[in-house]
């Protein structure tokens, strides 16, 4: 097999684009990942997951450099179960939550610590339940946000899409004077990192550290907490049901996520590589 990869990077998000709706991985991606890989390819993920959400299918993939979890505040090496970079929030991210439970009394919200391996839910809803549910993980409670132990890597807020909508369209005034980010990972969720903290901040650290070159990274995702991610790879990729933003942004729309999205992209790819050798 030839090693038209060689020197190349792909990284892609795991919800909405390279798990199926029912959370798994189908074979076709497992199979395009594995030939990616042996035609001289790096790969790993980049997801809002924690690293115990994320193992199960790290275990399933050739995961061969570390990987980007909490939508780009943590850089993580499997092969080592620890963390290799953590950006992690100021402390005035405990006034932004508390100005945001105060205008949005129903909403969820969770806690994610950097002393800690599973999440702290500081206030509970409906959709912080359900996400207990999907993630299975023994998430901890607390009373209210201020006891949680900082320092945070990152705080999730979780409501109806509809409420989150309006939390999205207030961050300016939530925000204040905190050297923090909001992102937008789901149409239930909303997230706070800190400033420097994003996919793309932690795809161009991840770039550097393997001395791989911005045009030779494919990365590929499906919400606004991938598009820093796709704008700053050298071949940003959107699923077709991205969202209207990363489609707008990514160089190339690959299949819907239900159709094997990955395998779809890396074929699309290695034909675009072979052709720019072609021509050269």
């Amino acid at each position: 097999m030839d090693r038209i990869f060689e020197g190349c990077l792909l990284v892609t998000d795991m919800d909405g684009t390279l798990l199926d709706r029912d959370k798994k991985i189908s074979p076709e991606n497992r199979e395009a990942i594995a030939r990616f890989v042996a035609q001289g390819g790096l790969f790993t993920i980049a997801t809002g997951r924690i690293a115990a959400s994320a193992r199960s299918y790290v275990e399933q993939l050739p995961v061969g450099v570390p990987a980007i979890l909490y939508n780009g505040a943590v850089i993580y090496d499997f092969d080592r179960n620890e963390r290799t970079w953590t950006r992690a929030l100021p402390e005035s991210a405990l006034e932004v939550v508390e100005r945001t439970v105060r205008r949005f009394p129903g909403i969820g919200v969770e806690i994610y610590e950097a002393a800690k391996e599973y999440p702290t839910i500081a206030q509970e809803n409906e959709m912080t339940a359900q996400h207990q549910q999907i993630e299975s993980m023994p998430f901890q409670k607390a009373d209210r946000p201020g006891l949680v132990a900082q320092p945070w890597i990152k705080v999730l807020f979780a409501w109806e899409p509809a409420r989150i909508d309006e939390v999205a369209a207030a961050v300016e005034e939530l925000t204040g004077n905190a050297d923090v980010l909001w992102v937008r990972s789901d149409d239930k969720y909303i997230e706070l990192l800190s400033t420097g903290a994003s996919k793309g901040h932690a795809l161009e650290r991840l770039m550097q550290q393997l001395g791989i070159s911005r045009d030779c990274c494919l990365a590929m995702g499906d919400h606004l907490n991938d598009l820093e991610m796709i704008r700053r790879a050298g071949v940003g990729v959107a699923v077709a049901n991205a969202h209207p933003e990363l489609l707008g942004a990514a160089v190339h729309c690959c299949k819907h996520h239900q159709d094997h999205a990955v395998a779809d992209a890396i074929a699309w790819w290695e034909a675009r590589r072979r052709s720019e050798i072609r021509t050269q």
